[in-house]
């Protein structure tokens, strides 16, 4: 076998090609490693400013609002919620007062801007009308505030517990009415093992089937 004869020209050019290509695949290899690096810190960052800005873990603190949540629940709260949305009646939310050190209070909102909150023979009403049945805390014992009608300024929240009978919330001067500046956050689910879920506003759900059952009717 006659074998190919490689002049020392040759060799030489060689070895520099196979160091060009060994350079070339280490700085691709850098670039990769750098380029995954980087959309962990991102990720990273992402995730810190999703829980720090945008959601928080509460414990549920007395018995204000049974039996929809429990002493010692622990829930999610959104903090976007109200950046991108306005706050609505039956939503259940997270109040702190600004500058306050308290922990956060979780009532449910039965009252926006403008609206008109009495209690008439015990029972609540929102202008003039009975409060939603589905989020109604029944006979109440105690007005306070409301024995003579509320009606709320802008930004202004009505605010109530749904155990009524144990709650400390706006029918109470020692309370008030909320500034939305004070609303944190809607509470949006329970992490409560055993008890986990969804957080519902029942006035939004009905909607949402209304808004299926017309699209239905439209397809047919």
């Amino acid at each position: 076998m006659k074998r190919k004869h490689i002049s020392g020209q040759d060799f030489t050019l060689q070895k520099k090609e196979t160091a060009n290509e060994l350079k070339k695949r280490r700085k691709k290899l850098f670039g990769e490693i750098r380029a995954t690096l980087l959309v962990i810190f991102a990720a990273a960052v992402l995730g810190y400013a999703l829980i720090t800005f945008g959601f928080q873990s509460m414990t549920v603190q007395g018995p204000s609002m049974e039996p929809s949540l429990s002493a010692g629940d622990t829930v999610l709260v959104s903090k976007l919620s109200y950046l991108f949305g306005s706050v609505k009646r039956g939503d259940v939310v997270a109040i702190r007062a600004m500058g306050s050190d308290a922990y956060f209070d979780i009532k449910r909102v039965i009252g926006i801007p403008g609206d008109k909150i009495a209690i008439m023979g015990g029972k609540l009403m929102v202008n003039d009308e009975p409060l939603d049945p589905s989020f109604d805390p029944g006979t109440v014992q105690s007005p306070g505030r409301l024995a003579t009608p509320v009606t709320l300024g802008e930004k202004e929240y009505f605010v109530i517990g749904d155990n009524i009978g144990s709650s400390e919330d706006s029918r109470f001067s020692t309370y008030g009415n909320v500034q939305q500046s004070e609303i944190r956050g809607k509470v949006f689910y329970r992490l409560t093992k055993g008890k986990r879920g969804r957080i519902t506003n029942p006035t939004e759900d009905r909607s949402e089937e209304t808004e299926t059952e017309t699209e239905s009717e439209s397809e047919e």
